[in-house]
């Protein structure tokens, strides 16, 4: 995605009102959310939501991958935060996202995952988990969990395997 579409994109979102989507891209990706939401008996917390692009299989074509929150309805407590990836594919007569995998990386009274990043075909997201003493609530050790796209989903890289890859 070249910058200025992706400028333009986030005006949009901004600006449109809330459940609209913007692109072909947005609405398949809403669709997924929803279809998550339902099964999960929950609810997206938009502003929570947090996307990066780029290639995650090699293939040169930008994927994305975000991070979104979910809240259970009323009389259940427990957000839960979670990474899902969709794939840039062949569609017709353009490269069209489609959800790929997702996984839990977060959530009340476990760890809180607050940025995603792309390097070096991985998803990298910064988080912070608990350190001896701290409330259930409030983790503050910083921390960082890197993710592998394969053909079956989302595989956690272990630090020695990114440290030989180049990875931070």
């Amino acid at each position: 995605m070249d910058r200025w579409r992706a400028v333009t994109l986030l005006v949009l979102l901004f600006a449109a009102p809330s459940g609209i989507a913007t692109t072909p891209d947005d609405a398949d990706i809403q669709r997924w959310i929803s279809a998550h939401e339902q099964r999960s008996h929950s609810q997206e917390l938009p502003p929570a939501r947090s996307t990066v692009v780029g290639d995650l299989d090699g293939d040169a074509r930008h994927d994305l991958a975000m991070l979104y929150t979910l809240k259970p309805r009323a009389g259940q407590s427990g957000e839960r935060r979670y990474l899902a990836v969709f794939k840039r594919q062949r569609g017709g007569a353009r490269a069209v996202l489609r959800y790929h995998a997702h996984v839990l990386v977060g959530g009340s009274g476990a760890a809180e995952a607050n940025r995603v990043a792309i390097l070096n075909n991985t998803v990298v997201v910064e988080m912070l988990t608990h350190r001896a003493g701290d409330p259930a609530c409030c983790p503050t050790r910083p921390s960082t969990r890197r993710y592998r796209l394969t053909p079956k989903g989302l595989i956690v890289v272990k630090a020695a395997a990114a440290a030989k890859a180049g990875g931070p």
